[in-house]
């Protein structure tokens, strides 16, 4: 059995199919999220020229991530409040990476029981579409709110 395999029978019969179970199998792809993730914030911490948002660069429309990172370097130094303010999607992201950090930190045999525990959560709660949903829902407000 493979571990997309594994994955897909912890959670069942799915009817939200799981996605940060799935990534927690790759330790590379982990890697690869991760350094991606902490050289762009680190390059904002540092005030240094770091990746634009293409949306806002190209339509001058931020996109719903605009700002994240800048509030994940206010959560890094512990400005909570303020970078809930910057964006309130922050603590959630801080939570994904923690999440997604904890799979290259575990000891191989605890790795299939953590990810497939993930795929029953998400499959039960649906928890990545109510974040995709509550994450249009908030972009939509911020950009009639700063508009």
């Amino acid at each position: 059995m493979e571990a997309d395999d594994s994955i897909k029978s912890a959670a069942g019969n799915p009817s939200f199919t799981p996605v940060l179970a799935t990534v927690m199998q790759s330790r590379w792809m982990i890697a690869l999220l991760g350094a991606v993730a902490l050289f762009q914030v680190v390059l904002t911490a540092l005030e240094l020229p770091a990746w634009q948002c293409p949306l806002k660069a190209t339509l001058g429309i931020a996109c719903p991530g605009c700002e994240l990172t800048r509030a994940m370097v206010l959560l890094a130094e512990g400005k909570w409040l303020a970078a809930v303010q910057l964006h309130a999607f922050a603590p959630v992201g801080l939570a994904i990476g923690l999440l997604l950090l904890t799979r290259l930190l575990l000891p191989a045999n605890w790795k299939h029981r953590v990810a497939e525990r993930v795929a029953v959560f998400e499959n039960r709660s649906g928890i990545i579409l109510w974040l995709t949903l509550g994450l249009l829902i908030y972009w939509i407000c911020r950009l009639v709110i700063h508009n």
